[in-house]
């Protein structure tokens, strides 16, 4: 009668012990992921510059291990609502004869912006 009261303090003390080292390395483990993400998403919200110098010296890991296009979209999203107006830049003219600046063109005309490549 003994002997599966034996056992069965045997497998309880065990279970015991896998739960304590899970928590050991597990709880860690958490806390380290939650930091280096934290850590990404927070230079990922820095100027692009600032961003690449963090990713140099990362490698292709992060991308496998945390929600990068997930990340990426909401920290580079912008603040622009239908309506409001666009930030101003200047730009350098193609000949470098001079520069352009957005604001110049407000209320006098209309300025179309096309993004491409044409090579």
């Amino acid at each position: 009668m003994t002997a599966p009261l034996t056992t069965e303090l045997a497998r309880g003390s065990a279970r015991h012990k896998w739960k304590k080292l899970l928590l050991q390395i597990g709880v860690p483990l958490v806390a380290l992921y939650l930091a280096v993400l934290s850590f990404f998403d927070y230079s990922m919200h820095q100027s692009p510059e600032t961003f690449s110098r963090v990713m140099m010296h990362a490698g292709p890991v992060p991308f496998l291990l945390f929600p990068f296009e997930t990340m990426w979209k909401s920290a580079r999203a912008g603040h622009l609502k239908i309506g409001d107006q666009s930030p101003d830049f200047t730009l350098p003219l193609l000949d470098h004869s001079g520069s352009v600046t957005l604001s110049s063109f407000r209320g006098r005309k209309p300025v179309v912006l096309i993004f491409g490549s044409y090579t």
